[in-house]
C-alpha cells in the first residue's frame, strides 16, 4: 500500500465545491448508483474517482482523451457494476485510483488514502491523425506486451517495447509522433529499471507485433515486487 497526500485547491477551483459522489445521488437510477449514495465512503471514492477522471483527461496528448472516456466506461460496465456488495466497490475504486493516480497534474481532493500497488497508467497513444497512413477500417486484434519502452527515436524508429527475449515491438513510429507523445515517452523511457506493460491493438497484416497507430495504445508501469521479510 502506498499513502497519497494531495491538496484540493486546484480541483476546487476547477470541479467546483466538492459534493457527495460525482453525479446527482436524487436521480441515482441503478443497484449500483443506489449502493453508492447509501454509503458514505464509497460515496466519497466515487467522488474523488469523478475527479481523478477529469484530471486524466486535462492531462492527455491529442485525440486521447477519448480513449480514457472509453477506458472508463468499460470501467464502470465491466468492473463497478459487476460488484455485488459494497467490500467490493470499496476495492475496485482503490484499485481504480491506483492505476489513474500517474496521470494526476499534482493537486487532486484526496487526502491520506491509502492506494493498493497495482499497475499505473502513465500515458495513452491516441490515434494516429493521419487516416491515410494509419487508416482505420482495418482488421485488428487486442495485443498485450509487457517489458521496457526504449527510446530509439534517433535510429529512425520511433518508440518501442522491447520484451524480455530482446524482440523490439515498435509502439509509435516517428512519423506519428506529436510533441506531447514525444515529450512524455522520452521522460518514460529514462526509467531503464522500470517494467511496463502496452495494451493496444495489432493490424492483422504481416507476421509482427507492433501496435497500431490507428488505436488507442495504454501504457502502465508494472508494480514493483514488495520486499518480504
Amino acid at each position: 500500500m502506498r499513502l497519497k497526500t494531495f491538496h484540493a485547491l486546484w480541483l476546487l477551483g476547477t470541479f467546483g465545491i466538492a459534493h457527495a459522489a460525482s453525479f446527482d445521488c436524487a436521480k441515482a437510477a441503478t443497484a449500483t448508483e443506489k449502493a453508492i449514495c447509501a454509503n458514505p465512503r464509497i460515496s466519497d471514492l466515487d467522488e474523488y474517482l469523478g475527479r481523478y477522471y477529469q484530471g486524466g483527461r486535462v492531462s492527455m496528448g491529442r485525440g486521447a482523451a477519448a480513449c480514457l472516456a472509453s477506458n472508463q466506461r468499460e470501467w464502470l460496465r465491466s468492473v463497478r457494476n459487476a460488484c455485488k456488495d459494497d467490500a467490493c466497490l470499496e476495492r475496485v475504486y482503490l484499485s481504480r485510483l491506483a492505476e489513474l493516480d500517474p496521470m494526476q497534474a499534482g493537486a487532486v481532493a484526496v487526502k491520506n488514502l491509502e492506494l493498493p500497488n497495482v499497475k499505473s497508467l502513465v500515458w495513452i497513444v491516441g490515434p494516429a491523425a493521419d487516416t491515410v497512413a494509419a487508416p482505420r477500417n482495418v482488421r485488428r486484434e487486442p495485443l498485450v506486451l509487457t517489458g521496457k519502452l526504449v527510446d530509439d527515436v534517433a535510429t529512425g524508429d520511433g518508440f518501442v517495447l522491447q520484451d524480455a527475449a530482446g524482440v523490439k515491438h515498435l509502439l509509435l513510429a516517428l512519423m506519428f509522433i506529436d510533441k506531447a507523445d514525444g515529450t512524455m515517452l522520452e521522460a518514460i523511457a529514462r526509467d531503464t529499471h522500470g517494467k511496463f506493460e502496452v495494451r493496444g491493438e495489432r493490424e492483422i497484416k504481416g507476421g509482427g507485433a507492433n501496435f497500431a497507430p490507428s488505436a488507442c495504445t495504454f501504457l502502465y508501469r508494472l508494480p514493483e515486487a514488495r520486499a518480504t521479510n
